[in-house]
């Protein structure tokens, strides 16, 4: 049970039903992932069924010196009564359902009319929700006190999960994963951007992916002499915001590419000479896997969920410090980053794997 079905989830998704007969459920689609079309055609063995339901959108609280500047970010919510009456046709043996919201309620209920096991699949770090509401607070409660067994990303998202009460030994840690075939194959580069080295940035064109401190620490960089090109993969509603602000500081060779389709993205990581991920706020950052997977050197921000998981302390920065980030953004420049370690990457057979091994434990197979 999941809002969404993002293309990165297929591989772990169709390893699951290839032990399981699987299904799908979904509330929909959100605007801000204009490049997924056509991933439903992607599944083989899994079934996928959108339930009956609504979702919102609403604009997520900012800093206050973002608000300033016309900066939001946007949350989608969605409320799917129709899980309960799939479910019910279903008959489902176990569930996973992914978040801490209606979804995992409606899970939670069914399973425990039916007496299945349900595990709850979450993300979110110490840093993402620090800002949680008083609503979201109870909800939570609730489900933390009925679920017996959950799914973690990785290692932040079980800290967090930890800071709320839950038994460490109700967590089966993974690691959020992309789909590395994809990306192992030797794919070449489709563009020639210029001058070298190119600094890739991919990602929705938003407040919370640390755009703005990444422009300030690249023009510190480039008034020192340093020559290379920035390049924004990804779109969203504060572009024209961010073209202005590279006109603002006068921060030379910069392109915005637009976003680019999932099966675009290997050709397009081999074009650059290194990934800079500055966020502000992200439960994981697949983009850092991908990287990885293309050979890329990393820079990773203190925030994103992946950056203890995958990187070295050296590849880590706080994009809010713009001393530190200028001093990263110039070793990167420089070459002096080296490509991440590949090892520290689960893949998606593996993660699908201790998936299918905690359900077999659970269903007493």
């Amino acid at each position: 049970m999941t809002n969404m079905i993002a293309p990165y989830r297929i591989p772990v998704y169709e390893n699951i039903a290839a032990e399981f007969d699987t299904t799908i459920l979904y509330s929909g689609q959100e605007s801000n992932r204009s490049k997924w079309d056509g991933i439903l055609a992607q599944l083989k063995n899994a079934r996928a069924r959108q339930a009956w339901g609504l979702t919102f959108k609403r604009r997520k609280r900012a800093e206050r010196e973002l608000e300033a500047q016309g900066i939001f970010d946007y949350q989608f919510i969605h409320i799917t009564p129709g899980y309960l009456v799939d479910l019910a046709r279903i008959r489902p043996r176990a569930i996973i359902a992914n978040e801490m919201g209606f979804r995992a309620l409606a899970a939670l209920f069914y399973g425990t009319v039916a007496r299945v096991p349900v595990w709850i699949w979450w993300g979110g770090t110490l840093h993402t929700e620090r800002s949680v509401g008083r609503l979201r607070k109870i909800v939570r409660g609730i489900v933390k006190r009925w679920a017996k067994r959950w799914i973690s990303y990785g290692q932040t998202s079980t800290d967090y999960l930890e800071s709320i009460g839950v038994n460490r030994d109700r967590i089966l840690q993974i690691q959020n994963c992309v789909d590395e075939t994809r990306y192992s194959d030797t794919v070449e580069p489709s563009e020639n951007w210029t001058p070298k080295p190119v600094v890739l940035h991919v990602g929705q064109l938003i407040a919370r992916k640390g755009i703005m401190p990444m422009l300030t620490a690249a023009v510190e960089v480039q008034r020192n002499g340093a020559e290379f090109s920035l390049v924004l993969v990804g779109d969203g509603p504060d572009r024209a915001l961010l073209e202005q602000q590279v006109k603002d500081l006068g921060l030379k060779n910069v392109v915005f590419a637009g976003a680019r389709k999932p099966s675009d993205m290997p050709a397009v990581y081999r074009s650059a000479d290194c990934l800079v991920f500055p966020t502000l706020e992200d439960v994981w950052g697949l983009v850092a896997n991908e990287a990885i997977l293309c050979g890329l050197p990393v820079v990773a921000s203190k925030f994103a969920g992946c950056s203890p998981e995958l990187f070295d302390a050296e590849q880590v920065f706080d994009p809010t410090d713009p001393v530190d980030f200028a001093r990263v953004f110039k070793l990167i420049v420089e070459g002096k980053v080296p490509p991440a370690d590949r090892s520290k990457l689960k893949t998606t057979a593996e993660v699908a794997e201790m998936i299918v091994t905690d359900v077999r434990r659970a269903m007493g197979q």
